[in-house]
């Protein structure tokens, strides 16, 4: 999902004028409010998933200048590396390979692939792409990563793209200085933790939690979490919960209300295409009530 510089600012106008934002440390503290206290305005709180280096250059200033707060949830084995997520490594292999065998389409590349039935179907581009990410998310990771090897080999082409897509730990620890931006886990490694064991979801919420804090960008006495791609059940946010986290987010579109499960909060997504102005922000955001 991507929002674009000047759409953000109208965002942060629109919800200041609207809302009292918050940080989501402040939001868990709301959760002990006394419920029959009428409140000026209602809560909001900005988050932020994956923590793309463009958040640094684009997003940054932009909060710092209307003193916004907001919480960006980040996939710490990304964070200071050249590597990228599996679902942008196939947008990209696949974008090369119809560049560079114009005509040939995809098809003859996954001749031996279990994706071959997905490819073959009629439609553009786009939703040829759309198909292929869905169905490779029904996979454990380590079998993505032998298709996207598998594909890589066959067709010649390199999966990763030859440039830094994620904030590095000195931005994220600028940020974090400011009191201005504050971050979550969202995993370690970014899977999908409905396809994990419960071993490998442990171990995912642990690595992540660590690095967050040693490299002193939370600490103990609150940590959020985001859950990849908004994957979650109950045994997985009790997990959360005993792994030491306060709060977690899902991609359940929604406002969150007193005494909602603090492990299971919803929230409104929001991009470019769907909400340009103010008016299509506000009618996103009031048909999500």
């Amino acid at each position: 999902m991507v929002v674009g510089p000047g759409t953000l600012d109208i965002h942060i106008r629109y919800l200041l004028n609207r809302f009292d934002l918050v940080s989501l440390a402040d939001l868990a503290g709301h959760q002990h409010i006394d419920v029959h206290k009428k409140q000026k305005k209602p809560l909001c709180v900005l988050t932020f998933d994956d923590g793309w280096c463009d958040f640094y250059k684009y997003a940054y200033p932009i909060l710092r200048k209307h003193a916004a707060p907001a919480t960006v949830f980040l996939p710490t084995d990304y964070i200071g590396t050249n590597r990228w997520f599996w679902t942008d490594r196939v947008g990209h292999l696949l974008e090369r390979i119809s560049q560079s065998r114009k005509g040939e389409g995809w098809t003859s590349f996954f001749r031996d692939s279990p994706l071959r039935d997905v490819v073959s179907m009629p439609g553009s581009h786009e939703t040829k792409l759309e198909r292929v990410i869905g169905h490779l998310k029904t996979y454990r990771i380590d079998k993505i990563e032998q298709i996207l090897s598998e594909l890589s080999a066959v067709s010649g082409e390199e999966s990763t793209p030859g440039f830094r897509a994620f904030l590095t730990w000195g931005e994220v620890r600028e940020m974090h200085e400011s009191s201005l931006v504050s971050f979550g886990s969202h995993t370690a490694g970014h899977p999908l933790l409905t396809t994990l064991t419960e071993d490998e979801a442990q171990h995912e919420l642990r690595k992540s939690m660590d690095a967050l804090l040693s490299n002193k960008v939370v600490t103990s006495e609150f940590i959020s979490f985001s859950y990849p791609n908004g994957n979650h059940s109950e045994r997985l946010s009790d997990m959360v919960r005993e792994a030491g986290y306060h709060l977690a987010v899902t991609t359940q579109n929604g406002w969150n209300h007193q005494g909602a499960n603090p492990y299971t909060l919803k929230r409104i997504s929001v991009h470019q295409d769907m909400a340009a102005t103010q008016a299509m922000l506000a009618a996103r955001i009031v048909n999500s009530f």
